[in-house]
């Protein structure tokens, strides 16, 4: 325990571990999996919680009808993708609220210069959407999305997007020590960014009306971590908007507004420099430190008596402020559903006439404003939560590999009453919650940094894990209690889905999901791919208390077949499960909720799935 105490200090230190956020590793292992090691699969099981005109429905074994083949939730449908950049802005707020009350001295002055520039709050995405491939467009590529009008974001992004290539070949049949061969790193680059991006840039959108589906990432993530998946719901006839949030993101092009006051006002010397601080400094873990022990770079910690009450602050206003901007994007997409006139003096209200002329009239009639779905990973997940609960427009959402903890809350963001258990209530309108049984990325922050290290440090964690159910030891029945406690303190339609063998980052688009022994990335004649990962599996029960606790080597799950299918399964699962959830809420697909109440992989027992969901 001491071993993994340590090393979050150290890592929280020198800010350079991304939390909950998108590609993070665990710890790995090349030993085989044994099968003494092997778990026994894991019913899908009924859940014992109802609310009122709500039915509970126990998963039913899965069948091959057209509906539930692999191939409806790994391949493309019936549309053509388009891509596209979007400027979002909000003339009520500041610039990047949360970072000038929490970020560091050098950031807030940053900051300072940005504001007095009039800058307001910017919000940069990426839409995806279904497009009409029949007329004039070109194939996006990565370089769309790294293109900056500033030198540092650019060099900056590009390398960050090559570190991605450090899963490819990990374990697969040429070592991590050919990435010394750059000729052999650009042709393996090359080729792997060709399968990340496969859609059309601003391509025009094909004839229909679309439901919207916000997509937000967690904390150092951006929006290309969820290109083949926003290309998937895009084809199925989803319009997917993917925001680099400001606060925290990796890849925020703010200044890339046509309309950005501070780019317009300020040297290029200074927007470069500008990119630089919002890009580089580290989010949320030194605001950990510096609240929970007063951290100023010695390893002897101790707790502050106000340190859970401030880092709860800090956490609510951090999730208030994603939750303004995603309101931000709707704004701005119900004026790109309008008429092109009205949408411009929308826009021009907003202080956007220059983006306005670039978007307005384009999409007018396309966006389904009436059936709206948030979905997110890590802290993306907590975002879709808390924002479903709190913005009227939003119907439904997804979250992956994470539930928002009572502390965390933004004030009265579930309002009053009491779940069925007497907790306090939580989430009332429908939620999925999708989570991975070797998660020991959250548990490693949420039991280790929130719970052990602070208990050392002299801190009591009860004024951290404020309900009992929080503060339950992990088990594998139940691998993510807080996840598990929102869950159950939902009062809406809600299902949470563990999927078996899975850590925090495989539900998310990383290049193992892209790469299989029979779809290889080939150079000269070596064949590329992402062999099976192996990790240790996490503590459970007592074993979480235990300091010298090293868990077994296991397989994470990967590639295997279904049918005459090759698929990569968390991707099969996540799709499968998302995409009836939305096709339920946001389409009105009665079938859907069929689907949703079997477990599609019954027979790979990786599925523990619990569900109150109201219908026929």
């Amino acid at each position: 325990m001491m071993t993994r105490i340590l090393s979050i200090v150290l890592i929280g230190a020198v800010g350079s571990i991304v939390l909950l956020g998108c590609g993070s590793r665990e710890p790995q292992t090349s030993e085989p999996t044994s099968a003494a090691q092997t778990s026994e699969p894991t019913p899908a099981m009924q859940t014992s919680e109802t609310t009122p005109a709500t039915q509970t429905s126990e998963p039913t074994p899965a069948t091959q009808t057209p509906d539930m083949v692999p191939g409806a939730y790994v391949e493309r449908g019936q549309y053509g993708v388009g891509v596209r950049a979007v400027y979002f802005h909000d003339e009520n707020r500041p610039f990047d609220s949360w970072n000038a009350n929490h970020a560091s001295d050098g950031y807030k002055a940053r900051l300072a210069a940005i504001n007095e520039a009039g800058e307001n709050q910017i919000v940069h995405a990426y839409l995806w959407y279904p497009a009409d491939p029949n007329r004039s467009s070109r194939q996006a590529t990565v370089n769309d999305f790294a293109k900056s009008r500033s030198a540092a974001f650019q060099n900056q992004y590009q390398s960050s997007l090559q570190f991605m290539l450090s899963g490819l070949a990990g374990e697969g049949t040429v070592p991590l020590n050919m990435f010394s061969d750059r000729a052999a790193l650009t042709a393996i680059w090359n080729e792997a960014q060709k399968r990340l991006v496969t859609s059309l840039w601003e391509a025009p959108v094909a004839d229909g009306q679309f439901p919207v589906i916000v997509a937000a990432h967690g904390l150092g993530g951006d929006a290309l971590s969820w290109a083949t998946f926003a290309e998937y719901l895009a084809s199925h006839g989803y319009v997917v908007v993917v925001p680099n949030f400001t606060s925290d993101g990796s890849a925020p092009k703010v200044f890339d507004s046509p309309d950005s006051r501070y780019a317009q006002a300020a040297s290029q010397q200074e927007v470069d420099s500008a990119y630089q601080t919002i890009i580089g400094e580290s989010k949320i873990i030194p605001g950990f430190y510096k609240y929970f022990f007063g951290y100023q770079g010695q390893l002897d910690l101790r707790a502050l008596p106000d340190g859970p009450q401030k880092v709860g602050e800090m956490m609510g206003e951090f999730f208030t402020q994603r939750i303004d901007d995603v309101e931000t994007i709707i704004d701005g997409l119900e004026s790109m559903n309008k008429s092109g006139d009205t949408c411009a003096s929308e826009y021009s209200g907003r202080g956007q006439s220059a983006h306005g002329a670039e978007v307005c009239g384009l999409f007018t009639g396309s966006f389904d404003m009436e059936n709206i779905g948030i979905m997110g990973y890590s802290l993306g997940s907590i975002t879709a939560q808390f924002t479903v609960a709190r913005n009227e427009r939003v119907a439904a959402a997804v979250g992956y590999n994470t539930g928002p903890p009572r502390y965390w809350e933004p004030a009265g963001i579930f309002g009053d009453g009491l779940a069925a258990d007497g907790q306090p209530a939580g989430n009332p309108k429908p939620v999925m919650q999708i989570h991975g049984s070797e998660d020991a990325f959250v548990q490693s922050v949420f039991r280790g940094l929130m719970w052990d290290l602070f208990s050392e440090a002299g801190g009591d964690p009860e004024d951290i894990w404020v309900l009992e159910q929080e503060r339950a030891l992990p088990t594998d029945e139940n691998p993510q209690p807080i996840a598990r406690n929102a869950y159950t303190r939902a009062t809406g339609d809600k299902m949470i889905i563990s999927v078996k063998d899975v850590n925090h980052d495989s539900l998310v688009d990383d290049f193992p999901s892209l790469v299989s022994e029979r779809t290889p990335i080939v150079v000269d004649g070596k064949r590329y791919w992402s062999a099976a990962r192996r990790g240790l599996r996490k503590a459970v029960g007592q074993d979480v208390l235990n300091p010298g606790f090293q868990g077994a080597p296991y397989t994470l799950l990967g590639w295997d077949t279904i049918g005459d299918s090759e698929v990569y399964m968390p991707t099969f699962v996540r799709n499968y499960f998302t995409k009836n959830w939305f096709d339920y809420y946001l389409k009105g697909d009665a079938a859907a909720r069929g689907r949703l109440m079997e477990n599609p992989i019954e027979d790979k027992g990786i599925l523990d799935i619990r569900s109150a969901v109201s219908g026929g």
